[in-house]
């Protein structure tokens, strides 16, 4: 799918992503949607929240983390949401008519039924798409290049004409995973992520730890995969209380994929989650339950800012002798970038 504007003119800026293609644009956009946070979260970290006309999918959008930034919050309440339930229709993007929808195109047509005719419509009618599925790998449909985070934020940046405060983030970044390679200890522990279901959890989704956006966190960290050379499928599996003794993890770590998860509530998550795990006959043996390294995680959902939190989180709950810091990046200098502070 491509799709293009008008004529280029000298002040024309032309941005090229698959599966979309180029677009070329003579003054950025000034709306724009996103489905959930992985771009919306840019969006943040670019200063365009007064231009977000809407939001795909606001409980994939997390914003608790924007309370330690000085200065900034987004209520992501104040925004329509295109979904409707297990629905995207049509109707929420004429409702919303923004000028450009930061969002795979393809994936929209595999995950929610739309034709590839629909797509066009909504893209002449109403504004381009321009996105690319980052979040996880292994969709049989995303036959097409991924890109990491950062690739795909200095797309948005540049499409928006706001490279500056990538640049600055992008610095922001490097640092933050310098400091941490930087102290790495010799010895890696074994993590096992998980996606529990239920409270307390009766049974998880196992989950490998890949280069995708999701996992992004982890191999900073540089952490051992738990999962790696079990014989758990990848996919589609749940595995019960036995499983998660054999593995016998020295980290365990409970994510989540939606803002209103309890696993996002770290008292909540460690009364219930680990106090049941150091109760119950099967896992109280566990290396990770007898030592108290069972953490609640993060979003996978991650865009640049929470992706910083995130990564900071990771050093701490894979070597938290090694970082005891409270904070590993400077906050106020997030902020300023945020808020277009040049200071």
């Amino acid at each position: 799918m491509s799709t293009s504007t008008s004529t280029p003119t000298p002040t024309a800026t032309e941005v090229c992503m698959e599966p979309v293609g180029c677009l070329t644009l003579d003054s950025p956009p000034e709306t724009w949607v996103a489905n959930a946070g992985i771009y919306c979260d840019m969006g943040m970290a670019l200063g365009l929240t007064d231009r977000l006309a809407g939001i795909g999918s606001p409980r994939r959008f997390y914003t608790g983390y924007y309370e330690q930034l000085p200065g900034i919050s987004l209520d992501k309440r104040a925004y329509p949401a295109l979904s409707r339930g297990t629905r995207l229709p049509k109707e929420s993007f004429y409702a919303v008519d923004a000028d450009i929808h930061i969002m795979d195109p393809v994936w929209i047509v595999n995950t929610f039924g739309w034709t590839e005719g629909d797509v066009a419509e909504i893209a002449n009618n109403v504004g381009p798409f321009f996105g690319n599925y980052i979040r996880e790998k292994g969709d049989a449909w995303h036959d097409y290049r991924y890109y990491t985070l950062w690739e795909a934020f200095e797309k948005v940046a540049t499409l928006f004409d706001r490279r500056e405060r990538y640049e600055r983030l992008s610095a922001v970044h490097r640092d933050l995973i310098e400091t941490i390679r930087s102290r790495l200890p010799d010895e890696r522990p074994e993590l096992l992520l998980l996606r529990p279901q239920g409270v307390p959890p009766q049974s998880f989704f196992p989950q490998y730890i890949d280069d995708s956006v999701s996992d992004l966190q982890w191999n900073v960290v540089e952490i051992r995969d738990a999962l790696a050379g079990s014989d758990i499928p990848k996919w589609g599996v749940r595995i019960g209380y036995e499983a998660l003794a054999e593995l016998d993890p020295d980290v365990i770590v409970m994510e989540t994929q939606f803002a209103d998860d309890f696993v996002l509530e770290e008292e909540s998550f460690r009364e219930y989650t680990l106090g049941f795990l150091r109760e119950n006959s099967v896992t109280r043996d566990i290396s990770a339950v007898e030592n108290g390294r069972v953490h609640a995680g993060g979003i996978n959902y991650q865009g640049p800012l929470i992706s910083l939190f995130q990564i900071e989180q990771a050093a701490k709950v894979a070597y938290p002798e090694e970082f005891t810091e409270e904070t590993l990046f400077d906050r106020q200098q997030v902020a300023r970038i945020v808020s277009g502070d040049r200071g």
